[in-house]
């Protein structure tokens, strides 16, 4: 029979034992320890073999032998599922089993066995060892997978990943470095047990670096066995000095994107199984995840940020354009602002002039957004002033134009139409900066109100001149931005100013009807094409 002890010599194979029985296990150990290590030995009639796994002593295996005819025979199936059991060479096993039967001479056949057996278990316990390694590294894997999945505060958290994963694979340091494109440099975000002399050695290039460039590419990592010797270091003695031999650089990518580098160090030279280096490439795509979705994170907390601004500047410029349009005797009028986006370049006004007069002013600015919103309340804030002080047209504009030359860009230019309605003489004065031209509606014929100034903003030295349009009972007076005309359906076909002529045409018992019902032929050629720019139109009606 066979019996298993441990290192220590404590059975494994026999819970209650005698104390006979430990008294003569206890004089094998003593000749074990005499005893050479390269097999197995005989004391008496007991055969006794180590289980060696790396060199490490795990236990021992011992054999006595039973009294003839005691084994009796052994059929095959119980042969079979034995070696299945433990892995052994079924063949082998039945040779070793017969000749212990049979033969009178057994000492070479026990030995054997005892190899065998010895043999197969030395290989259990190194898998078992290896399963349970294995396990302790996927239980860190998913701890760091936990710990990265909280991009709160990810300083923090990269911290907390490298000293995590020096203390894992048993090295010296371990830091993260990540791109920053622009600069072409790795530039180090997170170090476990680096000085900082070493940290302050000089900047890492990616484009110089052809370790970090193997590492963020295909393959995934880098392995330097010696750094004070290797010539692809940037830095071999600022690496002796601190104590560095062997150096591993693994890639961290997210989508095919370089993010960064995950670098370990070890005091010695030292090896990296393909399985050790499988596990950090897991350990840095999850970092680099981690990192981008930190990033996004950032970026959406900022636009909602700026959003919140965007619609808070919306509503103050929502307060400059007027809610109802001014009660004036004899002109009835009306205004329509749909905005293409919160911000809008567009925007029109009624300006009070002395003598019971109404001043009517539209204007587009080029552009979209906020940069169109700011220079549309300049020129508001700088037309409001220039009127109460400035009685001939032209000059108001001459003046807007000089003021906007110099605060914007070439770019950045204005058309506007700016008229005054004098109701009681039924007289209409403008000056138009570029503008579309206004259109006159008298018993059914429409007349442009053209002009040839410039817009604003491009020629400080331009002379700005103004017209008069005397006007009758029932008149219809249209100004539009060029958002109406543009619009466009989905065979990209544009309203375009005869379409607007003809809804115009159409007419309207109130001001605000002819509004409306423009609008409508719009947005009914539009069907649901998205606008790309803002609507605005003013309508006044002569009673």
């Amino acid at each position: 029979k066979a019996i298993i002890t441990d290192a220590d010599g404590t059975v494994l194979t026999q819970p209650t034992p005698t104390r006979q029985f430990l008294q003569r296990q206890h004089a094998i150990a003593q000749a074990d320890e005499l005893a050479s290590p390269e097999g197995p030995q005989k004391e008496g009639r007991v055969y006794v073999a180590p289980i060696i796994v790396n060199n490490q002593r795990l236990g021992t295996i011992r054999m006595t032998p039973l009294p003839d005819g005691a084994c009796g025979n052994i059929d095959d199936a119980r042969l079979l599922a034995l070696a299945q059991k433990y892995n052994l060479d079924f063949k082998q096993l039945k040779s070793l089993i017969s000749a212990l039967t049979r033969a009178k001479n057994t000492r070479p056949a026990a030995i054997q066995f005892l190899y065998l057996i010895a043999n197969a278990l030395a290989r259990l316990c190194y898998q078992e060892f290896q399963l349970r390694q294995r396990i302790d590294e996927l239980t860190a894997v998913y701890n760091l997978s936990m710990m990265l999945a909280d991009a709160r505060d990810l300083p923090r958290v990269l911290q907390r990943t490298v000293r995590a994963v020096a203390e894992i694979m048993g090295v010296k340091a371990a830091s993260i470095r990540l791109l920053d494109q622009e600069q072409d440099e790795l530039v180090i975000k997170a170090v476990h047990n680096l000085s900082q002399q070493y940290l302050q050695k000089g900047p890492i290039r990616l484009s110089k670096s052809e370790i970090d460039q193997i590492a963020l590419s295909e393959a995934g990592y880098c392995y330097v066995r010696n750094m004070a010797t290797d010539p692809r270091v940037l830095y071999p003695a600022d690496a002796q000095r601190e104590g560095i031999a062997s150096f591993l650089a693994v890639g961290m990518r997210y989508q095919g994107k370089p993010i960064g580098v995950l670098r370990l160090y070890t005091e010695t030279e030292q090896t990296f199984s393909q399985l050790r280096i499988n596990l950090l490439k897991a350990v840095a795509a999850q970092a680099a995840a981690a990192i981008e979705n930190a990033r996004l994170l950032d970026e959406t907390l900022q636009a909602e940020a700026l959003e919140k601004q965007v619609r808070m500047a919306a509503e103050v410029q929502q307060r400059m354009i007027p809610q109802q349009p001014p009660q004036v005797p004899g002109i009835d009028l009306a205004a329509a602002y749909v905005p293409c986006f919160e911000l809008g370049g567009d925007f029109y006004d009624f300006l009070p002039p002395p003598y019971a007069n109404v001043g009517l002013v539209i204007a587009d600015v080029a552009g979209k957004g906020v940069p169109a919103s700011l220079i549309m309340a300049s020129v508001r804030a700088a037309l409001r002033a220039q009127v109460d002080n400035v009685y001939y047209l032209y000059e108001v504009v001459r003046r807007l134009n000089i003021m906007l030359h110099r605060d914007s860009k070439p770019t950045e230019f204005v058309t506007l139409f700016y008229g005054v309605l004098d109701a009681k003489n039924r007289r209409l004065t403008y000056c138009n900066a570029g503008h579309p031209p206004g259109l006159l509606l008298r018993e059914g014929q429409v007349t442009e109100l053209r002009s040839d100034n410039m817009v604003l903003g491009v020629d400080p030295d331009e002379a700005y001149t103004q017209s008069i349009v005397d006007l009758q009972s029932g008149d219809l007076l249209l100004l539009y931005t060029d958002g109406l005309a543009d619009a466009m359906n989905f065979e990209n076909q544009t309203f375009g100013r005869q379409r607007i002529i003809q809804a115009f045409k159409k007419g309207g018992d109130t001001a605000e009807m002819v509004a409306q019902n423009i609008l409508w032929e719009m947005r009914r050629f539009v069907g649901l094409t998205r606008r790309t720019d803002d609507v605005t139109m003013i309508v006044a009606k002569v009673k």
